[in-house]
């Protein structure tokens, strides 16, 4: 896939896809941010192509963006359509929490981030799923990564059924969402991961027409290749600004954004899209992904604690088919009783964790638990019995154990060394700072 090839109008974000002439352009020149910084710019890019090359962006169209929030694409459309229209859950109380305001627009305006003519937007606090706008009353909509948000099945097909009652006849509605790679749906409770065929059947069922392809091709590139999205979960928050992966690995799950194209047009005989490339950008993906699990946890990898309650928690990791070792290092002011716990449950079962290894921490002792990490499973670390003074005290990290799975919390001669060392390191860091 060149990055002078013809772009599809559905597809997976790709990294070539930023270097693609259109998107180049868009980036640069209509949307006034670098070409490659995340893919949330390559969402911004392939809506406005869409709505764009559709003939739909003109001084005499009406737009309709939904779950838009101040996003950048809002100023954007505004510069060339006659209205843009901006919704979102703005003054609702369970709404986004980055917009909520009781004076929608206000907030709208105040981030421009150019000059833009206040009598071109409206700003409406309104619910995707129920439209209150009447019929044929626009040229275009678009979202922007908030479809997989709003509910489930029957809450997709009814707003999918009030973007075209209220699109005029051969209106466009572009979105983005996240696809997965390898498995079924995930409905993650407001946050769906799309498997394709799901959601081209779910764009079919709808009176839209979508584009004849999805392309789920990826190119065999570098960036392509999985990468961890969360650097905080390793204590390197500021990797956040230097990588945005294009593909995600997160929590044993394999994911990227995608775009799609529908079509307000009932004359039209109704044609299911062809989903291409999946499987094989399935078996790639997996493949890199592998590989990325065996190195991040061939060594030690120090991971980031937040207290809950009582409970100092690790965001879950995916460890692979590999046996694998926990250490909890208590420094100088630790407390005396605490305990610690390795939970797991699938990748698809958001709520049904099971207790896989429970132990007795003690400030004298070395800390250390030992599982065996199963494929397809992803594992939560607890330490118990904490108050808020003590989180500094304590460290969590974790690796792959070359020696296989132990049934206890003993370490060797040598382990306990190490172990000592690095709580005297704790202790004078502690008192250093203090």
């Amino acid at each position: 896939m060149a990055p002078n090839n013809p772009l599809a109008f559905q597809k997976v974000c790709d990294i070539h896809d930023f270097f693609h002439p259109e998107i180049d352009r868009i980036l640069r020149h209509e949307l006034h941010s670098v070409p490659f910084g995340s893919r949330r710019a390559w969402e911004f890019g392939m809506i406005y192509r869409a709505v764009e090359k559709k003939g739909k962006l003109h001084r005499k169209a009406d737009g309709l963006g939904m779950g838009a929030g101040t996003e950048r694409l809002i100023y954007a459309f505004a510069k060339h359509a006659r209205k843009t229209v901006v919704t979102d859950l703005y003054t609702a109380p369970g709404g986004w929490e980055g917009v909520r305001t009781q004076d929608p627009k206000s907030l709208v305006m105040k981030k421009a981030p150019w000059p833009v003519d206040p009598d071109r937007i409206d700003v409406l606090t309104m619910d995707m799923r129920d439209l209150k706008f009447a019929d044929n009353s626009f040229d275009f909509c678009w979202s922007t990564g908030a479809l997989e948000h709003i509910g489930h099945d029957d809450d997709f097909a009814r707003h999918l059924s009030e973007v075209h009652r209220v699109l005029r006849p051969g209106g466009v509605y572009a979105f983005t969402s996240a696809v997965v790679f390898g498995l079924p749906t995930l409905r993650i409770p407001h946050n769906y991961y799309f498997n394709p065929e799901h959601l081209v059947d779910l764009l079919h069922a709808s009176p839209l027409h979508a584009e004849p392809e999805f392309d789920c091709r990826i190119t065999d590139h570098l960036f392509n290749r999985p990468h961890v999205e969360r650097f905080q979960d390793y204590g390197f928050a500021a990797g956040n600004q230097i990588s945005k992966p294009v593909v995600s690995f997160r929590r044993g799950t394999l994911l990227t954004a995608n775009v799609m194209v529908l079509t307000k047009d009932p004359a039209r005989p109704k044609k299911r899209p062809v989903v291409t490339g999946y499987m094989a950008a399935c078996k790639q993906l997996r493949r890199h992904a592998d590989k990325l699990t065996k190195h991040l946890w061939k060594d030690y990898q120090l991971l980031q604690t937040e207290l809950r309650g009582k409970e100092l928690l690790t965001q879950p990791q995916y460890f692979g088919d590999a046996p694998t070792v926990v250490d909890v290092l208590l420094g100088s002011g630790a407390p005396s009783a605490l305990h610690a716990t390795v939970k797991s449950r699938r990748v698809d079962e958001f709520d049904r964790w099971q207790l896989d290894v429970e132990a007795p921490l003690g400030v004298a002792s070395a800390n250390q638990l030992s599982f065996q990490a199963a494929e397809g499973r992803i594992y939560s670390i607890a330490v118990g019995n904490l108050e808020a003074a003590h989180v500094e005290r304590i460290v969590v990290r974790a690796k792959h154990s070359a020696g296989g799975v132990s049934t206890g919390v003993a370490a060797t001669k040598g382990e306990r060394g190490v172990l000592r060392n690095l709580r005297a390191g704790l202790g004078l860091l502690r008192r250093a700072g203090s």
